[in-house]
């Protein structure tokens, strides 16, 4: 799903949140995002429980280089179709044609990577992956970010912490834990610096839901719910007789 929002900070332009369950459908809309854009590639801000790093496999990236990225069509069918069902190589995939600029993953998996790392992109240019163990450790790097457009991607399973559906916790648990609401609200609140930082810039917005990584849907939606609360009034797809939508909040709003 889909919904057009006023810009939170710009008011004179529009932005797309885009909603879905699986994590590799934000590739569909970060090109056709970039593609609709005149001025410079945005740089995506990922929370995540997984890092989503890996790059395309062998069987992918043929087919990822001939990809017509202006033909919407050829380009949801090869993210439906093609693109890894692991969900784990759509950031890498959208570095390698160019459509984000730099990658910046706040993130709870650790799978050795460097915590910067540089990769070209099939026309050559150099893309950076920062990669980042805590929301202290970003929100301290936030100052040395230069861009000036940026993607917000949520995956709903950053609000886990013991995961057992991914390998080994970093929280020595067997079974889920979860952020507190209250965490959740302070992380992503109107007083954030960071949060403003991300919204002043804000060039698109996704959410993966992935409830079999939340602990279920009930989970995935609990969590959906917080952060709509956080977001947006009187809700996300909403509409009613007078062809009122969903609105940023206001206290949002005010803070930018």
């Amino acid at each position: 799903m889909r919904e057009i929002l006023l810009h939170p900070f710009q008011r004179d332009h529009c932005i797309e949140l885009a909603l879905f369950q699986e994590h590799r459908f934000a590739f569909y809309y970060w090109l056709k995002w970039t593609n609709n854009l005149l001025t410079e590639i945005p740089s995506l801000i990922s929370y995540d429980w997984h890092q989503d790093l890996a790059p395309p496999y062998k069987d992918e990236l043929e087919e990822l280089q001939e990809l017509d990225t202006t033909n919407r069509a050829e380009v949801a069918l090869y993210t439906w179709a093609k693109l890894s069902h692991f969900n784990d190589v759509q950031i890498r995939a959208a570095l390698l044609l160019n459509k984000l600029k730099d990658v910046y993953v706040i993130c709870r998996q650790d799978v050795g990577r460097k915590a910067k790392e540089e990769i070209r992109d099939i026309y050559g240019n150099v893309h950076t992956i920062n990669i980042f163990r805590s929301t202290e450790a970003f929100d301290a790097y936030v100052p040395c970010i230069e861009d000036q457009k940026v993607y917000l991607d949520i995956d709903l399973d950053f609000f886990t912490f013991g995961n057992p559906t991914s390998g080994k916790s970093p929280f020595n648990t067997k079974g889920y834990t979860y952020m507190k609401q209250a965490a959740i609200k302070e992380l992503f609140s109107a007083n954030s610096e960071t949060l403003r930082w991300i919204l002043r810039r804000l060039a698109g917005f996704t959410i993966a839901t992935e409830p079999e990584f939340c602990g279920g849907l009930k989970k995935s939606n609990y969590f959906l719910g917080i952060l709509d609360n956080i977001f947006f009034t009187p809700s996300l797809f909403h509409r009613d007789l007078r062809g009122d939508g969903t609105k940023w909040r206001q206290e949002i709003i005010d803070a930018l």
